[in-house]
């Protein structure tokens, strides 16, 4: 996951793998702690000070296999708040053969390139709106192999997701529909043509990351056989 939505800036502490992107999107700019440091208070002090110095609050990604495993309950003593449940649901190589069959919509589009309207829906839905922060966004985006894909209806595109393939494996991402475009089954139609792209490309699996407040979209997830195999929140604290 950390392959396929790689930060601008990455460094090694202790075990601990630290990611700046200037802010933009919690996953790009947070800790992943893999492993247990020595000195886990220095680590962690460490890490409030390299955030501060790029003006971020320091944050954590925080999973079932975050090292050391009381790490959450410390950061939590330490005035760390939590945020941003997620889910991480996966689809099993074995299960893309359910989708060998589809027909993809005919109105889907696949590029190697996120067009300028792509990036539009999905800056519209999750942000950011400042010209600078939305390079940074784009540069998030092409930082790894990834194939954009759109449904385009009456000449506009209505819903997007990006398959970012990261060995045999692959992430969806960015599964967005215009607010008012909802409610017509077009993600569905989004999601069916990626997962039929995965089996096409005969991968291992795909995953994706979803909150757990979107109801919505986790009726959908397990409606085309997702399963919920981890997952994870944020610990920040604030500058």
């Amino acid at each position: 996951m950390d392959a396929a939505w790689p930060a601008l800036e990455k460094s090694a502490l202790g075990g601990w793998t630290l990611r700046f992107s200037a802010g933009i999107t919690q996953r790009a700019n947070s800790v992943l702690p893999a492993a247990t440091p020595n000195d886990v208070a220095a680590a962690v002090a460490e890490v409030e000070t390299r955030s501060a110095a790029r003006w971020l609050n320091s944050t954590f990604q925080i999973s079932p296999a975050a090292q050391p495993a009381d790490l959450d309950d410390y950061l939590a003593a330490r005035g760390y708040t939590v945020g941003t449940p997620t889910l991480v649901q996966v689809m099993d190589g074995s299960e893309l053969g359910r989708f060998a069959d589809v027909r993809v919509d005919p109105r889907i589009e696949f590029s190697d390139e996120p067009s300028q309207e792509w990036l539009e829906i999905f800056w519209y839905q999750d942000g950011p709106a400042a010209p600078d922060d939305r390079e940074v966004s784009r540069r998030i985006l092409k930082g790894s192999p990834a194939t954009y894909v759109g449904l385009r209806v009456d000449g506009r595109i209505e819903s997007i997701a990006r398959l970012a393939p990261v060995g045999e494996y692959a992430g969806i991402y960015c599964v967005t529909t215009r607010p008012e475009a909802r409610r017509r089954g077009y993600s569905r139609l989004v999601m069916e043509a990626v997962v039929h792209e995965a089996y096409r490309r005969v991968l291992g699996g795909v995953w994706l990351q979803v909150r757990e407040s979107n109801v919505g979209a986790i009726v959908l997830y397990n409606a085309l056989g997702f399963s919920t195999a981890s997952s994870y929140h944020y610990r920040t604290r604030s500058l």
